[in-house]
């Protein structure tokens, strides 16, 4: 099975956008997400100087949902009040960069904009840059990680909550699975669901 690091989603369920994240580590798998009002926090809950491991990976919106895999998913939703979500992804990641860590790992970023079957992922590596807007498919996902992922792949993924989204997200066939965290559009607002 692969390893993929980081992996992030978007895609579309009974005609409403929904946007996933899935956490797999090797070296820190001491891991849990925290729901804090329209935020969601990746804790990581043992001692280390590594500054990458805790982060907002899910900041919700009125019209958009940002997840990503670092700090900046903070300056992605606050683009967004003045850019479009292209120039968010694309000016915000040019900023940051990869993470200057060990494996050079990588910065990736979604987002989906309620009401619309359009959404956008993001990735920046030592050597690359990308962004790309996506018309999304009913019962299908786009996803990117940070490692053994070409770019964008598509999967099947249909649900009937948000929790049963991160159950089928966790179940996906790559290795050293810790959390995942799953976000629906609902008639007000977003639903979001963590797990295990």
């Amino acid at each position: 099975m692969r390893y993929v690091g980081r992996m992030l989603g978007i895609g579309l369920n009974n005609g409403k956008p929904f946007a996933f994240y899935r956490l797999n580590s090797r070296s820190f798998p001491n891991r849990k997400a925290v729901v804090r009002g329209g935020d969601v926090f990746i804790v990581n809950q043992e001692e280390t100087d590594n500054p990458y491991v805790s982060y907002p990976v899910v900041k919700l919106l009125e019209g958009y949902v940002v997840v990503s895999n670092g700090l900046q998913t903070t300056f992605i939703a606050q683009a967004l009040e003045w850019e479009s979500p292209k120039k968010a992804l694309i000016h915000v990641l040019d900023a940051f960069d990869y993470e200057r860590d060990d494996y050079n790992t990588p910065r990736i970023a979604g987002i989906v904009e309620r009401g619309k079957v359009r959404g956008w992922l993001g990735f920046v590596g030592r050597d690359e840059l990308w962004v790309k807007g996506l018309k999304l498919r009913e019962g299908m996902a786009f996803f990117t990680a940070t490692y053994n992922v070409d770019g964008v792949e598509e999967i099947e993924l249909s649900f009937s909550s948000a929790k049963e989204l991160v159950e089928k997200v966790l179940s996906f066939k790559f290795t050293h699975a810790v959390l995942a965290i799953g976000v629906v559009e609902k008639e007000k607002g977003w639903e979001i669901a963590v797990g295990p």
